[in-house]
């Protein structure tokens, strides 16, 4: 037994080792980004750890395993404060949906738009036909604004916005903020300009490891630099709370996704998402909803926000 008992607590530190990896602030080893991300793969873990701790009567290694639950809902949890404003009448619901090199079902896409009734829809790996399909339907109909061309094959390097109110272009800085397209609009929403930036940085593999940090870093100092108005950033982040360079990213906003963000990648695989990677952060905005949707044909959820403009 006491054999068992030591590699139980073996095992519970080494999970308390990976649980803690969100504090590191590197980007080498390349696993680590991926690592960071498996907070929930964690705790689940350690429930089991602590169930056969109970069984061996391994108290160390019930009390490690207890602290990694802890260490890791710290990184899932979302406890960032809510805005600290009056809510106005001025409405905006918006939607953010990774379509999958523009291959997802448009007919649930514009479903869900109904739904949610969204006045602002932000979408990555956009292409033209999937545009062209939506705008078709009853529901996509209503966005009659929208930022630039995307692509026209099955690519990820699309980024939209499309809103049913009136907009004006605004410019965004070039560099790695700016890669698959991230573009930004103004959104009247009831005579109130409403900042809102499309998110899509390239993802944490090995040859983009620096470019992806880069790219939420730069995104943070954007959405610093535009203090003082509503604003929304919406998108595939390519990165939750665990990752240092979008805690820096979403520092002054707010995660719309709740207490208990739901996790959004990898969807249709043997395995659940474990992963809260897509996010609606808000500025200057109350939060009445939130939720996820399920689109096929996607490997990520949607993402969506019911929002109201603050008056105070």
């Amino acid at each position: 037994m006491r054999v068992v008992r030591a590699l139980l607590t073996v095992v519970a530190v080494a999970l308390l080792l990976l649980a803690a990896t969100p504090w590191i602030d590197r980007i080498e080893p390349s696993w680590l980004p991926a690592v960071q991300a498996l907070g929930r793969a964690w705790i689940v873990l350690a429930v089991v750890g602590i169930v056969l701790s109970l069984l061996a009567r391994a108290w160390l290694a019930l009390g490690a395993n207890a602290v990694v639950i802890a260490v890791a809902l710290v990184t899932i949890l979302n406890v960032s404060n809510r805005p600290d404003c009056d809510a106005g009448e001025a409405r905006l619901s918006v939607l953010s949906f990774n379509a999958f090199y523009g291959e997802a079902d448009v007919a649930q896409l514009a479903a869900a738009v109904q739904r949610h009734d969204v006045d602002v829809l932000v979408v990555a790996e956009a292409t033209e036909p999937m545009i062209a399909a939506l705008s078709a339907t009853e529901a996509g109909s209503r966005f009659t604004h929208r930022t630039g061309q995307t692509v026209e094959g099955r690519d990820t390097d699309g980024t939209a916005i499309l809103s049913r109110y009136p907009t004006t272009r605004v410019e965004v800085p070039a560099g790695e903020a700016d890669t698959f397209q991230q573009p930004a609009l103004s959104v009247d929403v009831a005579g109130t300009p409403v900042l809102v930036r499309a998110v899509h940085p390239k993802p944490p593999v090995n040859q983009w490891l620096e470019d992806w940090r880069a790219g939420l870093l730069e995104l943070g100092e954007w959405q610093r630099a535009n203090r003082g108005r509503p604003l929304v950033m919406a998108g595939d982040f390519n990165a939750s709370s665990a990752h240092a360079a979008f805690r820096d990213a979403k520092r002054g906003m707010y995660d719309t996704a709740g207490l208990w963000p739901t996790a959004t990648w990898p969807k249709n695989r043997s395995y659940p998402p474990f992963a809260d990677i897509d996010h609606v952060l808000v500025r200057g905005l109350s939060v009445q909803g939130n939720g996820t949707e399920d689109i096929k044909g996607s490997d990520h959820r949607a993402v969506w926000a019911d929002l109201r403009v603050c008056t105070r």
